[in-house]
């Protein structure tokens, strides 16, 4: 069974590879296409290049990886079904659902990657390749975030960080501002430098001044401080702000504001420290966090449609399989951004707006493959 295991996933793995590599070819030329002028004139090194390419790619792997495992697998058993060598392996006692089981077995990994390369690679991988996009490639900026904001609605503080230096999380000329229930300023921090150690803000050059709450002002905005200290250094574990949280919110504030740039952990702390969020911007982002889970999963279902299906298509000429492919993954496609577009709207529920488009492959898939079992 190991030699059959074996030469199923060559049949089967090679011309995904040959999919993967053409598809993502064709989609770095269309992209390079536009950025070439700008790398002949900025010269930059060749890190640079691949990270720029990397993250470019990352950003649409799922979308590389699907229709690859789709026409790899109808080619693969369109080839076994030509050759007679599904009829023979059945002859020999050996199940259908046995002589599939390592396309789907690599289908499921192709899947597990894919989420694992959106949550813990393209997040960052995307951020950076968009930073050297937008500076033309001569620096590679990324390393430090100029003139960051950022709103903590939940714990009511605001800060602004003149410069954040994103390889060793240390902030210069930062300044935090507290405000009460009513949203008036109660506490002001200010900082030379700080840096984020051990789960816990260290500042140095500190001065923190509180306001006073005086309730017969007429314009509470001119409350005036009461108290005033300074330290040298003064650590703040209170504060639940972290330094991804800082990136996220450039990223949201950016040219391209997009959710790719963020993990499933961002996109939660996102809307956690939010509460305030309207109810339809709210919406879109639970639709992101939870397609983000269940995403992934169509590779493993498409792959599941294209088994039974290229048998089904090993007596014909394998350009009506491929031009099957093409119709049903543009179909998928699309069902799956009228879906999101409805769940997003509040038309359909979001559970239903992410698992309809997958449910109708799988239920394609399965359909096809209990014919042939």
């Amino acid at each position: 069974m190991r030699i059959l295991t074996r030469y199923i996933l060559r049949e089967f793995l090679t011309p995904v590879a040959y999919c993967f590599l053409a598809f993502a070819s064709l989609h770095l030329i269309f992209e390079l296409f536009g950025e070439i002028d700008k790398m002949f004139q900025a010269k930059p090194p060749a890190i640079y290049i691949l990270k720029y390419i990397f993250g470019f790619l990352a950003n649409d792997l799922q979308w590389l990886i699907t229709p690859s495992l789709l026409l790899g697998g109808l080619y693969a058993m369109w080839q076994l079904a030509r050759h007679s060598e599904i009829t023979a392996m059945r002859a020999s006692g050996i199940g259908f659902s046995t002589i599939v089981a390592p396309m789907l077995c690599a289908a499921l990994v192709f899947s597990g990657l894919t989420f694992i390369c959106s949550e813990f690679y393209a997040p960052k991988a995307i951020y950076e390749a968009e930073i050297l996009k937008n500076s033309g490639f001569k620096t590679d900026s990324s390393l430090y975030l100029s003139n960051v904001p950022y709103n903590n609605v939940a714990g009511r503080r605001d800060w602004q960080i003149g410069q954040f230096q994103t390889k060793d999380n240390s902030l210069k000329d930062v300044r935090i501002t507290w405000t009460d229930e009513d949203g008036y300023k109660s506490q002001v921090l200010s900082s030379q430098s700080g840096v984020y150690h051990d789960g816990a803000w260290w500042f140095q050059d500190v001065t923190v001044s509180k306001l006073r709450p005086d309730s017969h002002l007429e314009d509470p905005t001119k409350r005036v401080p009461y108290w005033t200290y300074s330290r040298a250094l003064m650590v703040m574990p209170e504060l639940d702000e972290q330094p991804r949280d800082f990136i996220v919110e450039h990223t949201q504030q950016g040219v391209n504001p997009t959710q790719e740039m963020l993990s499933v952990r961002d996109m939660i702390r996102y809307v956690e420290v939010r509460p305030s969020l309207a109810t339809k911007v709210r919406r879109i982002w639970i639709y992101e966090i939870v397609n983000r889970f269940v995403a992934p999963l169509a590779a493993f279902f498409i792959t599941l449609f294209a088994v039974p299906a290229g048998v089904a298509t090993g007596r014909q000429s394998v350009f009506s399989g491929v031009v099957m492919a093409i119709l049903l993954f543009i179909g998928y496609y699309a069902l799956t951004l009228f879906c999101g577009v409805q769940a997003k709207g509040g038309v359909i529920p979001i559970w239903l707006g992410v698992a309809f488009p997958n449910f109708v492959i799988l239920s394609a898939g399965l359909y096809l493959f209990r014919k042939h079992r």
